[in-house]
């Protein structure tokens, strides 16, 4: 295989960081959809059953070297998520 000199591996870091924002974004979008429906519906935001359901594929996906790191990045987001689809309520 070979070896990346420092700023090749930036920029694949860059590239990725573009389709992770493309995704977030798109991930936000829906999360107003979810909120718009848990309003129409007098749901609560927080859907523990749901977490948990997301946080278990993680675990079950994810290399042990990454696991630990893949379920923080998800719980943060989550959370995040939720705090929008309180502004948007």
């Amino acid at each position: 295989m070979e070896e990346l000199d420092l700023q090749q591996i930036r920029r694949q870091i860059n590239d990725i960081n573009d389709e992770m924002l493309k995704l977030f974004v798109k991930r936000m979008e829906l999360s107003a959809k979810v909120a718009a429906y848990k309003k129409a519906h007098d749901m609560p935001t927080l859907d523990r059953k749901r977490e948990e359901d997301i946080l278990q594929r993680v675990a079950d996906c994810t290399e042990d070297e990454y696991r630990q790191y893949a379920l923080e990045f998800f719980r943060y987001m989550m959370d995040i998520s939720k705090e929008y689809q309180e502004t948007v309520k």
